[in-house]
């Protein structure tokens, strides 16, 4: 007999979007076109540079816990162009990609019970993470504005957690909604985590603030990025945390045992080549956001109505008018037209009707051919979902 599992863990479900992915693997496996709109990155041209007998020895060990210092001055560097002051040594700590900073995060801060604003649409793994790290996830309704979030703090209100800009909908907050923000934290003694790993997917006629640059001391601001969006490396599982210097301590001794180290080899080989790197990639992430905005024209042009928003590579089509369910529609598409996109109830019950639409991988000319596949289904005055729901049962899914 197994003994028993956690109970917890248990009860996640796995993440919707790399599901959804594994079937498309399987799919282009099998020799077929797959339509990907489910992925969560971009296909940057990245150079390759030259590593030093000398680096290459030294990433076969451990490194520092904090992150190697070059590197974290570089990423120091980096945000002052956001005006905001580190100090690399105490305020940055480095480890193996952002998702698992979250996690420690959650973990630093969060004491049994303590709530979490999750305002939607929102990454789908801040859900699960509060609950592995014993919180209590308190969604906020994307209907909802900055200013109407304060009726959802609690006594037991820890943090919110924003993406900006935001994964799916692109939404990019302004000064405004950050300054209501930090007086919200300072009224309440919360902590504001600003996930901010699609800061360069904007126009250049756009500006990302960072959360950082309003709250100058750090006392409720912590921000995490990473080298996978903005620079096109999502395998590499390099990100940071920026915080005060008591919480970066505190994420010191989870990331020791946890983590130990981010790849040595890999945070020494960016150090060494970041501004070079950051001048290849930076223009791609302005063109994605351009390409971004010509696939809103063609959504424009032929009816299909999303969440507002002008960053990421990601959009939140509204689906509500298809007949069926949203998971119906992606499943139809999917299964039977190769079109890869992830159902809206991953980010958030109220957006249930909407699909995620990721445009990093596909073409302009693909991607206006899915469109109106997609726009043929929301069309429909009446479906028939007996053929879907039956393969849906074959593969798991009901």
């Amino acid at each position: 007999m197994i003994p028993k599992l956690n109970t917890i863990v248990e009860t996640i479900p796995e993440a919707l979007s790399i599901y959804i992915n594994q079937i498309v693997y399987d799919k282009k496996a099998r020799g077929e076109r797959v339509y990907t709109y489910s992925l969560g990155e971009a296909f940057f041209d990245v150079p390759r540079f030259e590593i030093n007998d000398s680096d290459w020895v030294r990433g076969y060990h451990y490194s520092s816990s904090m992150g190697q210092g070059l590197l974290r001055q570089k990423l120091a560097n980096l945000y002052s162009e956001y005006g905001v002051k580190l100090n690399p040594d105490t305020e940055i700590l480095i480890s193996a990609g952002s998702k698992i900073l979250i996690y420690m995060v959650l973990l630093a801060i969060i004491n049994k019970g303590d709530e979490v604003l999750v305002p939607e649409p929102a990454w789908l793994s801040y859900k699960e993470q509060i609950k592995l790290a014993n919180g209590v996830h308190v969604p906020v309704p994307y209907t909802e504005s900055v200013d109407n979030w304060e009726k959802y703090i609690t006594p037991r209100t820890k943090a919110i957690i924003i993406n900006n800009p935001t994964n799916p909908s692109g939404k990019l907050f302004s000064h405004d909604e950050f300054n209501k923000l930090l007086e919200i934290a300072r009224q309440h003694n919360l902590f504001i985590i600003s996930d901010e790993a699609y800061s360069d997917f904007l126009t250049p006629d756009k500006q990302f603030i960072s959360f950082a640059s309003i709250d100058k001391n750090h006392d409720n601001s912590i921000i995490v990025n990473s080298l996978s969006k903005n620079m096109g490396m999502s395998g590499w599982r390099v990100g940071y945390v920026i915080a005060n210097e008591k919480l970066i301590h505190e994420l010191l001794k989870l990331n020791q045992h946890l983590v130990t180290c981010a790849p040595t080899v890999l945070q020494d080989y960016m150090a060494e080549h970041f501004e070079e790197i950051l001048s290849f990639t930076r223009p791609q992430a302005v063109k994605m956001a351009e390409k971004r905005h010509a696939v809103q024209k063609i959504m424009d042009k032929i009816g299909i109505k999303t969440l507002p928003g002008v960053g990421t590579f990601y959009f939140l089509i509204d689906v509500s008018s298809f007949p069926g369910t949203t998971d119906e529609l992606v499943y139809d598409l999917l299964i039977n037209h190769n079109i890869a996109t992830v159902s809206g109830i991953a980010y958030g019950e109220s957006t249930r009707d909407f699909i995620r639409f990721g445009i990093g991988v596909e073409n302009l000319e693909d991607i206006e051919k899915s469109l109106r596949v997609i726009k043929s289904f929301l069309d429909m005055s009446e479906y028939d979902n007996s053929a879907i729901n039956k393969k849906m049962k074959e593969i798991g899914m009901l």
